[in-house]
């Protein structure tokens, strides 16, 4: 609500609305849910948003903004500083949001700022970084928003709710369901991946607790947090299915992967069979 407040109201300068988090702690989830309200989408003339990450292109971040905020078409032959020209000239003129996603350093914040700052009209940008001195960077008005772990009774309670769906917990699950949950060390992604896990199982007791000596230790924070949940996600998985799983390895990190190629190089590969 907080975030909701400060991109309706306040003023009518641009303002930059951070959201700061380690991986996995639902900022982009967070960001996506604001992004697509109904209140706050009517309250923009344009939408826009992109994902960054630690390998980007100007370009592509530039034509991605611009294919939102106008008409599709063929920008590919135009220079960088004519698309940031033209993406420049667009926004003057309305009140727009853009989401910017997963921003690592301070460059890429610079190139894209350049567009956006000369804006008026309550024009606002959420952006997501795990990394404060760039949400610190980046502010112009608003202080960022530091999202926390969650406490020990709030993953269970989400655990339960990806688990059962608003069904009751069994009894004899209670106590295992929250050890589980406390496994998870806070972290919401995580969390959301065990009870995938735990979905597939039959509901009993033993196959609860096989998955709790799985989690084994684990330690929110470290700096193989991210290895971590992916170990967790492969070891989980059908034999079948694990080539699949490390096929994602070739892929570069944020870019969108297309269902029907993805499914034709597992098929190349022999991973999958084609339906007949």
């Amino acid at each position: 609500d907080k975030i909701k407040k400060q991109l309706l109201g306040g003023s009518s300068q641009l303002d930059i609305i951070s959201i700061v988090g380690m991986a996995g702690i639902g900022k982009t989830t967070l960001a996506e849910k604001i992004y697509h309200d109904l209140i706050v989408t009517s309250h923009f003339d344009v939408h826009a948003k992109c994902r960054v990450t630690q390998v980007y292109s100007w370009k592509e971040l530039l034509l991605t903004i611009l294919s939102d905020v106008l008409h599709p078409a063929d920008r590919s032959e135009k220079e960088d500083s004519e698309l940031a020209n033209e993406l420049r000239q667009v926004l003057l003129t309305k009140r727009f949001l853009i989401l910017i996603d997963d921003v690592w350093d301070k460059t890429a914040w610079d190139d894209l700022y350049m567009c956006f700052r000369d804006a008026h009209s309550g024009s606002r940008i959420i952006l997501t970084t795990r990394l404060t001195d760039i949400a610190n960077y980046a502010k112009c008005q608003s202080n960022p928003h530091h999202l926390r772990l969650f406490r020990d009774d709030e993953s269970w309670t989400l655990l339960q709710e990806e688990v059962f769906q608003g069904k009751s917990c069994p009894p004899e699950l209670v106590d295992v369901g929250s050890r589980i949950a406390k496994c998870c060390g806070g972290l919401p992604l995580f969390i959301v991946i065990v009870a995938g896990v735990l979905k597939e199982k039959e509901n009993k007791q033993d196959l609860w607790k096989e998955v709790e000596e799985t989690l084994g230790s684990h330690n929110s924070g470290s700096s193989e947090e991210s290895m971590s949940l992916i170990g967790f996600s492969y070891k989980n998985l059908p034999q079948h299915l694990k080539p699949c799983f490390l096929y994602f390895g070739g892929f570069l990190k944020g870019k969108d992967i297309h269902v029907s190629k993805l499914t034709r190089l597992w098929q190349a590969e022999g991973f999958v069979q084609a339906n007949k």
